[in-house]
Protein backbone atom coordinates (compact mmCIF):
# COMPACT_ATOMS: atom_id res chain seq x y z
CA UNK A 1 0.00 0.00 0.00
CA UNK A 2 1.08 3.49 -1.18
CA UNK A 3 0.05 6.17 1.66
CA UNK A 4 0.86 9.94 0.19
CA UNK A 5 0.89 12.40 3.19
CA UNK A 6 -0.01 16.00 2.21
CA UNK A 7 1.20 18.37 4.46
CA UNK A 8 2.94 21.98 4.54
CA UNK A 9 4.87 21.51 8.15
CA UNK A 10 6.67 18.40 8.52
CA UNK A 11 9.47 18.15 11.37
CA UNK A 12 11.86 18.80 11.08
CA UNK A 13 11.69 22.31 11.44
CA UNK A 14 8.05 22.31 12.56
CA UNK A 15 6.75 20.97 15.68
CA UNK A 16 3.52 19.44 16.49
CA UNK A 17 1.48 16.76 18.46
CA UNK A 18 -0.26 15.43 15.52
CA UNK A 19 2.36 15.93 13.54
CA UNK A 20 4.94 13.81 15.20
CA UNK A 21 2.26 11.16 15.81
CA UNK A 22 1.57 10.86 12.35
CA UNK A 23 5.19 10.69 11.46
CA UNK A 24 5.87 7.87 14.15
CA UNK A 25 3.32 6.49 12.61
CA UNK A 26 4.36 6.24 9.19
CA UNK A 27 7.18 4.84 10.38
CA UNK A 28 5.78 1.80 12.07
CA UNK A 29 3.77 1.29 8.73
CA UNK A 30 6.91 1.20 6.24
CA UNK A 31 8.13 -1.38 8.62
CA UNK A 32 5.22 -3.49 8.11
CA UNK A 33 6.19 -2.90 4.50
CA UNK A 34 3.83 -0.29 3.16
CA UNK A 35 5.28 2.56 1.54
CA UNK A 36 5.14 6.74 2.08
CA UNK A 37 5.49 9.57 0.33
CA UNK A 38 5.43 12.74 2.03
CA UNK A 39 4.81 16.04 -0.17
CA UNK A 40 5.80 19.23 2.22
CA UNK A 41 7.26 22.78 1.94
CA UNK A 42 11.09 23.71 1.31
CA UNK A 43 13.15 25.09 4.38
CA UNK A 44 16.73 26.14 4.15
CA UNK A 45 19.14 23.87 4.68
CA UNK A 46 16.84 21.08 3.82
CA UNK A 47 17.46 18.51 0.56
CA UNK A 48 14.48 18.68 -1.83
CA UNK A 49 14.40 15.10 -1.98
CA UNK A 50 15.12 12.87 0.84
CA UNK A 51 14.58 9.53 2.69
CA UNK A 52 14.40 9.13 6.25
CA UNK A 53 13.42 6.14 8.13
CA UNK A 54 12.00 4.49 4.79
CA UNK A 55 9.68 8.12 4.52
CA UNK A 56 10.72 9.21 1.00
CA UNK A 57 10.24 13.11 1.91
CA UNK A 58 10.01 15.62 -1.21
CA UNK A 59 10.05 19.32 -0.27
CA UNK A 60 8.62 22.15 -2.90
CA UNK A 61 11.10 24.72 -4.05
CA UNK A 62 12.27 27.93 -1.76
CA UNK A 63 11.25 31.45 -2.67
CA UNK A 64 13.85 33.54 -0.85
CA UNK A 65 13.12 33.86 2.97
CA UNK A 66 11.34 37.57 2.91
CA UNK A 67 8.05 37.83 5.00
CA UNK A 68 6.28 38.25 1.12
CA UNK A 69 8.16 35.10 -0.23
CA UNK A 70 7.39 33.14 3.09
CA UNK A 71 3.74 34.22 1.43
CA UNK A 72 4.44 33.13 -2.18
CA UNK A 73 6.34 29.98 -1.10
CA UNK A 74 2.93 28.68 0.35
CA UNK A 75 0.97 29.57 -3.01
CA UNK A 76 4.01 27.55 -4.72
CA UNK A 77 3.59 24.93 -2.52
CA UNK A 78 -0.04 24.25 -3.42
CA UNK A 79 0.86 24.61 -7.47
CA UNK A 80 3.85 22.08 -7.34
CA UNK A 81 1.66 19.93 -5.03
CA UNK A 82 -0.94 18.73 -7.82
CA UNK A 83 2.10 18.90 -10.45
CA UNK A 84 4.09 15.84 -7.25
CA UNK A 85 0.81 14.47 -7.43
CA UNK A 86 -0.28 13.92 -11.30
CA UNK A 87 3.41 12.03 -11.09
CA UNK A 88 3.14 9.70 -8.44
CA UNK A 89 1.92 6.49 -8.07
CA UNK A 90 -0.20 6.13 -4.67
CA UNK A 91 -3.03 4.46 -3.26
CA UNK A 92 -4.74 6.43 -0.48
CA UNK A 93 -3.91 10.51 0.54
CA UNK A 94 -3.84 11.64 4.07
CA UNK A 95 -4.31 15.59 3.73
CA UNK A 96 -2.75 17.38 6.64
CA UNK A 97 -2.56 21.07 5.31
CA UNK A 98 -1.88 22.88 2.32
CA UNK A 99 -0.48 25.88 4.79
CA UNK A 100 -2.53 28.29 2.55
CA UNK A 101 -2.18 32.55 3.25
CA UNK A 102 -5.66 33.29 3.36
CA UNK A 103 -9.57 31.80 2.99
CA UNK A 104 -9.55 32.72 -0.80
CA UNK A 105 -6.48 30.85 -1.98
CA UNK A 106 -7.14 28.07 1.05
CA UNK A 107 -10.82 26.97 -0.60
CA UNK A 108 -9.61 27.36 -3.93
CA UNK A 109 -6.62 25.22 -3.35
CA UNK A 110 -7.76 22.81 -0.87
CA UNK A 111 -10.71 22.15 -3.38
CA UNK A 112 -8.24 21.90 -6.51
CA UNK A 113 -6.11 19.70 -4.79
CA UNK A 114 -8.60 16.94 -3.11
CA UNK A 115 -10.67 17.69 -6.34
CA UNK A 116 -7.77 16.21 -8.22
CA UNK A 117 -7.27 13.63 -5.83
CA UNK A 118 -10.40 12.10 -6.89
CA UNK A 119 -10.08 12.57 -10.72
CA UNK A 120 -7.15 10.53 -10.05
CA UNK A 121 -9.46 7.75 -8.40
CA UNK A 122 -8.28 8.17 -4.75
CA UNK A 123 -10.00 8.32 -0.88
CA UNK A 124 -8.49 10.90 1.28
CA UNK A 125 -8.31 11.09 4.73
CA UNK A 126 -8.04 13.98 7.29
CA UNK A 127 -7.37 14.04 10.57
CA UNK A 128 -9.32 16.33 13.66
CA UNK A 129 -6.93 16.54 16.87
CA UNK A 130 -8.01 19.32 18.35
CA UNK A 131 -10.86 21.20 19.10
CA UNK A 132 -11.37 24.14 17.34
CA UNK A 133 -12.93 27.00 19.91
CA UNK A 134 -13.07 26.98 23.78
CA UNK A 135 -17.01 26.01 23.32
CA UNK A 136 -17.03 23.68 20.13
CA UNK A 137 -14.90 20.46 19.61
CA UNK A 138 -15.89 21.08 15.77
CA UNK A 139 -17.23 24.61 14.76
CA UNK A 140 -18.94 25.93 11.94
CA UNK A 141 -18.10 29.52 12.92
CA UNK A 142 -16.29 31.85 11.53
CA UNK A 143 -14.92 32.64 7.88
CA UNK A 144 -11.95 30.40 8.39
CA UNK A 145 -13.96 26.95 10.08
CA UNK A 146 -16.18 27.27 6.97
CA UNK A 147 -13.62 27.45 4.39
CA UNK A 148 -12.07 23.94 6.38
CA UNK A 149 -15.14 22.04 6.53
CA UNK A 150 -16.31 23.38 2.43
CA UNK A 151 -12.87 21.59 1.77
CA UNK A 152 -13.28 18.44 4.11
CA UNK A 153 -16.65 17.91 1.96
CA UNK A 154 -13.66 16.46 -0.41
CA UNK A 155 -12.12 13.66 2.25
CA UNK A 156 -13.37 10.44 2.49
CA UNK A 157 -13.16 10.32 6.07
CA UNK A 158 -12.62 12.82 8.93
CA UNK A 159 -10.53 10.69 11.82
CA UNK A 160 -10.74 11.94 14.97
CA UNK A 161 -8.29 11.29 17.77
CA UNK A 162 -11.15 11.26 20.63
CA UNK A 163 -14.38 10.08 20.99
CA UNK A 164 -15.90 13.57 21.78
CA UNK A 165 -14.01 14.77 18.59
CA UNK A 166 -15.83 12.36 17.32
CA UNK A 167 -19.03 13.08 18.49
CA UNK A 168 -18.96 16.86 17.09
CA UNK A 169 -17.83 15.85 13.71
CA UNK A 170 -20.59 13.12 13.51
CA UNK A 171 -23.02 16.02 13.42
CA UNK A 172 -21.57 18.19 10.35
CA UNK A 173 -19.64 14.50 8.82
CA UNK A 174 -22.26 11.73 9.66
CA UNK A 175 -21.16 9.59 6.87
CA UNK A 176 -17.40 10.74 7.13
CA UNK A 177 -16.50 10.46 10.95
CA UNK A 178 -14.20 7.90 12.53
CA UNK A 179 -12.90 7.64 16.40
CA UNK A 180 -8.75 6.25 16.05
CA UNK A 181 -7.98 6.89 19.97
CA UNK A 182 -4.15 7.41 19.88
CA UNK A 183 -1.67 5.04 20.80
CA UNK A 184 1.36 5.08 22.80
CA UNK A 185 5.38 3.25 22.08
CA UNK A 186 4.67 0.79 24.95
CA UNK A 187 7.65 -0.76 23.63
CA UNK A 188 9.67 2.81 24.27
CA UNK A 189 8.23 4.72 27.00
CA UNK A 190 8.90 2.39 29.67
CA UNK A 191 9.69 2.02 33.28
CA UNK A 192 13.18 2.34 34.37
CA UNK A 193 15.24 0.23 36.18
CA UNK A 194 16.00 1.31 39.62
CA UNK A 195 19.91 2.04 39.24
CA UNK A 196 19.20 4.02 35.70
CA UNK A 197 16.88 5.98 37.10
CA UNK A 198 19.14 6.39 40.37
CA UNK A 199 22.05 7.91 37.92
CA UNK A 200 19.84 9.38 35.92
CA UNK A 201 18.64 11.82 38.91
CA UNK A 202 21.95 12.08 40.28
CA UNK A 203 23.35 13.97 37.00
CA UNK A 204 20.18 15.58 36.92
CA UNK A 205 20.75 17.39 40.44
CA UNK A 206 18.30 15.95 41.90
CA UNK A 207 18.89 13.63 45.30
CA UNK A 208 17.21 10.41 46.27
CA UNK A 209 14.84 12.24 49.01
CA UNK A 210 13.84 15.09 46.22
CA UNK A 211 9.92 14.45 44.74
CA UNK A 212 10.27 15.36 40.85
CA UNK A 213 7.23 16.29 39.32
CA UNK A 214 7.15 16.53 35.38
CA UNK A 215 4.81 18.60 32.83
CA UNK A 216 5.43 18.17 29.04
CA UNK A 217 3.83 20.36 26.01
CA UNK A 218 4.40 24.16 24.60
CA UNK A 219 5.12 26.42 27.69
CA UNK A 220 1.90 28.38 27.71
CA UNK A 221 -1.67 29.36 28.80
CA UNK A 222 -3.18 26.36 26.90
CA UNK A 223 -1.55 23.67 28.43
CA UNK A 224 -1.28 24.78 31.84
CA UNK A 225 2.01 25.85 32.73
CA UNK A 226 0.74 28.67 34.19
CA UNK A 227 -0.80 26.52 36.80
CA UNK A 228 1.51 24.24 37.24
CA UNK A 229 3.70 27.20 38.42
CA UNK A 230 1.47 28.88 40.52
CA UNK A 231 0.64 25.79 42.21
CA UNK A 232 4.75 24.53 42.53
CA UNK A 233 5.84 27.89 43.84
CA UNK A 234 3.51 27.52 46.70
CA UNK A 235 4.07 23.94 47.25
CA UNK A 236 7.83 24.57 47.17
CA UNK A 237 7.67 27.15 50.26
CA UNK A 238 5.56 24.68 52.13
CA UNK A 239 8.08 21.23 51.17
CA UNK A 240 11.73 22.64 50.29
CA UNK A 241 12.33 18.55 48.95
CA UNK A 242 10.47 19.39 45.80
CA UNK A 243 11.78 19.68 42.15
CA UNK A 244 9.87 20.70 38.72
CA UNK A 245 10.80 18.80 35.21
CA UNK A 246 9.18 21.24 32.63
CA UNK A 247 9.89 19.59 28.73
CA UNK A 248 8.54 21.32 26.09
CA UNK A 249 9.27 24.34 23.78
CA UNK A 250 9.16 28.00 25.17
CA UNK A 251 9.70 30.53 22.24
CA UNK A 252 8.83 30.55 18.91
CA UNK A 253 12.32 29.07 17.73
CA UNK A 254 11.22 26.17 19.37
CA UNK A 255 7.69 25.93 18.46
CA UNK A 256 6.22 28.41 15.74
CA UNK A 257 2.39 28.70 17.35
CA UNK A 258 3.50 29.93 20.16
CA UNK A 259 2.72 33.26 21.64
CA UNK A 260 6.11 34.39 23.53
CA UNK A 261 4.23 37.35 25.45
CA UNK A 262 1.62 34.97 27.25
CA UNK A 263 4.06 33.27 30.04
CA UNK A 264 7.50 35.34 29.43
CA UNK A 265 7.24 36.76 33.17
CA UNK A 266 6.63 33.28 34.24
CA UNK A 267 9.41 31.88 32.67
CA UNK A 268 11.88 34.50 33.53
CA UNK A 269 11.49 33.77 37.35
CA UNK A 270 11.31 30.06 36.87
CA UNK A 271 14.91 30.48 35.48
CA UNK A 272 16.07 32.07 38.31
CA UNK A 273 14.60 28.96 40.86
CA UNK A 274 16.99 26.03 41.53
CA UNK A 275 14.10 23.91 42.00
CA UNK A 276 13.08 24.40 38.92
CA UNK A 277 14.49 22.69 35.21
CA UNK A 278 13.82 23.28 31.44
CA UNK A 279 15.07 20.66 29.14
CA UNK A 280 13.56 22.45 26.53
CA UNK A 281 12.39 20.89 23.57
CA UNK A 282 13.50 17.02 23.14
CA UNK A 283 13.04 15.90 19.74
CA UNK A 284 14.83 12.40 21.02
CA UNK A 285 12.16 9.93 22.07
CA UNK A 286 14.77 7.85 24.00
CA UNK A 287 15.94 10.85 26.00
CA UNK A 288 12.38 11.90 27.00
CA UNK A 289 11.06 8.42 27.94
CA UNK A 290 13.81 8.86 30.33
CA UNK A 291 13.51 12.00 31.27
CA UNK A 292 9.78 11.18 31.88
CA UNK A 293 10.89 7.82 33.92
CA UNK A 294 13.18 9.51 35.90
CA UNK A 295 10.34 11.59 37.68
CA UNK A 296 8.01 10.74 39.64
CA UNK A 297 4.46 12.64 38.87
CA UNK A 298 3.28 13.73 35.89
CA UNK A 299 1.33 16.63 36.12
CA UNK A 300 -0.97 17.77 32.83
CA UNK A 301 -3.76 20.71 33.65
CA UNK A 302 -3.99 21.28 30.44
CA UNK A 303 -7.30 23.49 29.17
CA UNK A 304 -7.68 22.24 25.93
CA UNK A 305 -6.67 19.19 24.09
CA UNK A 306 -7.67 16.73 21.27
CA UNK A 307 -6.60 13.67 23.29
CA UNK A 308 -3.59 14.39 25.23
CA UNK A 309 -0.66 12.02 24.39
CA UNK A 310 1.57 13.25 27.00
CA UNK A 311 0.16 12.05 30.39
CA UNK A 312 -0.32 8.27 28.76
CA UNK A 313 3.38 8.44 27.71
CA UNK A 314 4.50 8.72 30.79
CA UNK A 315 1.55 6.50 32.43
CA UNK A 316 3.67 3.82 30.17
CA UNK A 317 6.89 5.15 31.65
CA UNK A 318 5.52 3.89 35.64
CA UNK A 319 4.53 7.38 37.17
CA UNK A 320 1.07 8.67 38.17
CA UNK A 321 -0.44 11.78 36.46
CA UNK A 322 -2.56 14.68 37.22
CA UNK A 323 -4.62 15.56 34.89
CA UNK A 324 -7.36 17.74 33.61
CA UNK A 325 -10.62 16.43 33.52
CA UNK A 326 -11.80 17.29 29.66
CA UNK A 327 -14.83 14.62 29.10
CA UNK A 328 -13.96 12.38 26.53
CA UNK A 329 -10.61 13.38 25.75
CA UNK A 330 -7.84 13.09 28.54
CA UNK A 331 -9.94 11.15 30.79
CA UNK A 332 -9.37 8.02 28.59
CA UNK A 333 -6.88 6.63 30.15
CA UNK A 334 -6.33 7.92 33.59
CA UNK A 335 -8.19 6.07 36.43
CA UNK A 336 -9.02 8.04 39.67
CA UNK A 337 -7.37 7.26 42.58
CA UNK A 338 -5.84 4.23 41.33
CA UNK A 339 -3.53 5.78 38.71
CA UNK A 340 -3.31 9.21 39.57
CA UNK A 341 -5.62 12.12 39.84
CA UNK A 342 -8.78 14.35 37.70
CA UNK A 343 -9.00 17.88 38.87
CA UNK A 344 -11.55 20.57 36.78
CA UNK A 345 -9.63 22.48 34.00
CA UNK A 346 -8.72 26.18 35.03
CA UNK A 347 -8.86 24.54 39.12
CA UNK A 348 -5.76 25.65 40.11
CA UNK A 349 -6.21 25.11 43.73
CA UNK A 350 -7.35 21.55 42.69
CA UNK A 351 -4.20 21.15 41.33
CA UNK A 352 -2.34 22.25 44.27
CA UNK A 353 -4.25 19.61 46.49
CA UNK A 354 -3.52 17.16 44.29
CA UNK A 355 0.05 17.64 44.14
CA UNK A 356 0.38 18.06 47.78
CA UNK A 357 -1.62 14.86 48.30
CA UNK A 358 1.38 13.11 45.62
CA UNK A 359 3.92 14.06 48.20
CA UNK A 360 2.97 12.37 51.16
CA UNK A 361 3.22 8.57 50.67
CA UNK A 362 5.56 7.33 47.83
CA UNK A 363 4.43 3.94 48.62
CA UNK A 364 0.32 5.04 47.20
CA UNK A 365 3.04 6.81 44.38
CA UNK A 366 4.86 3.54 42.82
CA UNK A 367 1.18 1.14 43.57
CA UNK A 368 -0.10 4.35 41.08
CA UNK A 369 2.78 3.77 39.06
CA UNK A 370 2.71 0.22 38.16
CA UNK A 371 -1.38 0.12 37.41
CA UNK A 372 -0.57 3.21 35.01
CA UNK A 373 1.92 1.26 33.28
CA UNK A 374 -0.74 -1.85 32.57
CA UNK A 375 -3.57 0.69 32.28
CA UNK A 376 -1.69 1.73 28.84
CA UNK A 377 0.06 -1.28 28.08
CA UNK A 378 -3.76 -3.07 28.00
CA UNK A 379 -5.67 -0.63 26.23
CA UNK A 380 -3.25 1.62 24.17
CA UNK A 381 -0.55 -0.27 23.06
CA UNK A 382 1.43 1.38 19.83
CA UNK A 383 0.57 -2.12 17.71
CA UNK A 384 -2.79 -2.27 18.29
CA UNK A 385 -3.08 1.27 16.77
CA UNK A 386 -0.92 0.79 13.92
CA UNK A 387 -3.39 -2.43 13.26
CA UNK A 388 -6.36 -0.17 13.13
CA UNK A 389 -4.62 2.52 11.46
CA UNK A 390 -3.81 -0.09 8.49
CA UNK A 391 -6.99 -1.52 8.46
CA UNK A 392 -8.45 2.77 8.02
CA UNK A 393 -6.13 2.92 4.95
CA UNK A 394 -6.74 -0.33 3.23
CA UNK A 395 -10.50 0.09 3.95
CA UNK A 396 -10.17 3.04 2.02
CA UNK A 397 -7.89 1.43 -0.80
CA UNK A 398 -10.81 -1.10 -1.40
CA UNK A 399 -13.28 0.60 -1.67
CA UNK A 400 -11.48 2.98 -4.62
CA UNK A 401 -10.82 -0.74 -6.20
CA UNK A 402 -14.68 -1.46 -6.20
Amino acid sequence: MKILFLSYHYWPPHFGGELLISIDRFKSLVKRGHQVIVLTSGNPGMPEHEIVDGIEILRSPLVGKSRFARGLRRLVYSIWVRKQMRKLDYDVLHFANLGQVGWMDGLISGKLTLGLNQKLGHKAVWVHSLSDIETEDFSNRGLKLKVRNQILKKVALVVSVSPRLNEAVQKVFPDKAQELVCGVHDDLFTPMGVEEKTNFRQQSGVSEDDLVFSFLGSIGTRKGFDLVYKAFTEIEKERPAVKLWIIGPKSKQENQNLNDFEINQMIDEAEGSESIRFWGRIDDRQQLAKILGSSDVFVFPSRKEGFGIAPLEAMATGIPVIVAKIPGVTDLANVEGETGYYIDVNDAQALKAAMVNMTLLAENRSQMGEKARKRIVDNFGWQAHIDRWEATYRALVDEEKR
